[in-house]
């Protein structure tokens, strides 16, 4: 498989990966508790790369994901307490576990191979080349990080269709689903550590910048337009694939970074999609 083909791939369903679930979390009022995990991650994937020596050993993405779930922890419990405003929560929460991992990175664990471009951008370029790919038989398959994301997507895909009734009435009204005896808070437990586990795996990939715009900014653009939640889980899903496609295109056509320019790929569809939006309803 060829360097241009395995880095399209492995971008595609990186870009999937993290939209089909980032619908849920635009709809719930989350948006900014994937910035916050994005970064809280750090501190846990230093750790367990200090101890596996490996960006995609279970220990390090464990260590990952139990950092992004004291960021949903703590944010909740100061929440409940009823005496923060808004999401300051979130702002008190993550940026010193994220300072936490920028200071272990820096001194006691420095030198063991997680750069500061690879927190921001992650590693698409150097995950797409040959030495990382699965082989079967004589067979090039593709990125292994490819496939670690396609085993993401497939239980995210799995859980929304078992509890897809559930996550959608508390989505929308809480309460209602609470009075009616959905177990709300088992799936949303649930649905928050499918949620770390998607942030860490696609965190060496995307880097915390990319991984916010490939879970926020498709489904953003799709909630512009979609009037049913069917119509903007499809819509999503296709803005994802336009935007990790035309981002890819003007990466290795022009030579660009590949993560930023598809943030801004990203970004700069929603802001298409707004205006025209905007102006329609005038």
């Amino acid at each position: 498989m060829s360097f241009a083909v395995a880095l399209f791939l492995l971008t595609f369903v990186t870009a999937l990966t993290c939209a089909v679930p980032g619908l849920f979390i635009v709809l719930r009022g989350q948006s900014m508790l994937i910035d916050a995990l994005s970064h809280a991650v750090l501190p846990g994937i230093v750790i367990g790369v200090a101890f596996t020596g490996s960006l995609h050993s279970p220990v390090m993405t464990l260590t990952a994901m139990c950092m992004g779930l004291l960021v949903v922890w703590g944010s909740h419990e100061m929440r409940s307490r009823g005496l923060l405003i808004g999401d300051a929560d979130q702002g008190i929460v993550f940026p010193a576990i994220f300072a936490i991992g920028v200071l272990l990175l820096s001194t006691v664990f420095a030198g063991i191979g997680v750069s500061s471009d690879t927190v921001l951008a992650g590693d698409l370029n150097l995950l797409a080349l040959s030495s990382n790919h699965v082989i079967v038989g004589a067979l090039d398959i593709g990125p292994a990080d490819m496939w670690i994301q396609l085993a993401t997507l497939a239980l995210m895909v799995a859980f929304l269709a078992l509890t897809g009734r559930v996550l959608t009435t508390a989505t929308f009204d809480r309460a209602h689903a609470v009075a009616i005896g959905f177990p709300v808070r088992a799936v949303e437990m649930v649905f928050m550590v499918l949620i770390a586990l998607t942030v860490v795996t696609s965190f060496s990939v995307a880097g915390s910048i990319l991984v916010v715009a490939f879970m926020i900014c498709p489904a953003a653009t799709a909630t512009l337009c979609a009037t049913t939640l069917r119509g903007a889980l499809a819509l999503t899903v296709a803005i994802a694939t336009v935007n990790s496609t035309l981002g890819f295109a003007f990466s290795y056509t022009f030579d660009l970074a590949t993560a930023p320019t598809l943030a801004v790929t990203s970004g700069l569809t929603f802001v298409a999609v707004f205006a025209t939006t905007a102006a329609l309803k005038r």
